[in-house]
């Protein structure tokens, strides 16, 4: 036999047998994967949540001013918006959120969206001593200041929704001063959060959320949808 012929034997060899797959590297790589997934999940879910506001407060609310308004203009309101450059009470905690703003100079109403999760409401009873709670839309009071300090506190809760672990509300104020003509055109106006109904002390959280003055100025016409009328 040539050498050639027991070099060719050594190609015969039988394949080990498959040795069995460890159950516990296996139940680990499973627990892994599902780790990783649920993780990307509730931060997809999150991130959703976190940008998207329900349809109900994201439109005109006509309260009976605005809906007279309407219709003697025959639905020229003249509405405008503002995008806020600082819509949060706190870069770093983020506990009340404002988005949406549209303000009727004509007939002095501002109105705007505001949003907080519930762990914003957690905290006011940890930080107040006070009994809130997170599905109550009066757990928050709010008022509107301007850089003149005139004060409107007629602020109405017109809307309260909820989706997850946000709630958000729609503030519709009459009585806001736009107008150089019948007093000093606010350079600013922000928003004064209060836990609970009493408004007597220092407010809890203050957003900006209007703007008319040398470094910011922009406005742009509020266009009506055809489900926004009285």
């Amino acid at each position: 036999m040539s050498d050639y012929e027991r070099y060719g034997d050594y190609d015969n060899i039988d394949d080990e047998p498959p040795r069995p797959r460890n159950p516990v590297l296996i139940a680990l790589r499973i627990i892994t994967s599902l780790i990783i997934f649920s993780f990307i999940g509730v931060l997809a879910f999150r991130l959703i949540t976190f940008n998207t506001y329900p349809e109900s407060v994201k439109k005109l609310y006509f309260n009976d001013s605005l809906a007279s308004y309407y219709d003697a203009t025959d639905g020229e309101i003249g509405a405008k918006t503002q995008n806020l450059r600082a819509p949060y009470d706190d870069p770093d905690l983020g506990r009340f959120f404002c988005e949406y703003l549209v303000i009727i100079e004509d007939i002095d109403q501002l109105q705007i969206t505001v949003r907080y999760n519930v762990s914003t409401v957690a905290r006011a009873i940890s930080d107040t001593g006070l009994d809130l709670d997170e599905n109550d839309p009066g757990a928050f009071s709010f008022r509107f200041v301007d850089n003149y300090g005139r004060v409107y506190s007629n602020v109405e809760t017109a809307v309260f929704d909820s989706r997850a672990m946000y709630r958000y509300l729609r503030l519709v104020c009459d009585g806001v001063d736009f107008s150089p003509e019948r007093g000093e055109n606010p350079e600013w106006i922000r928003l004064e959060v209060f836990v609970g109904a009493d408004m007597s002390g220092d407010p809890y959280a203050m957003v900006p959320v209007y703007e008319n003055n040398d470094v910011y100025s922009a406005f742009s016409d509020y266009n009506l949808s055809g489900k926004e009328h009285p």
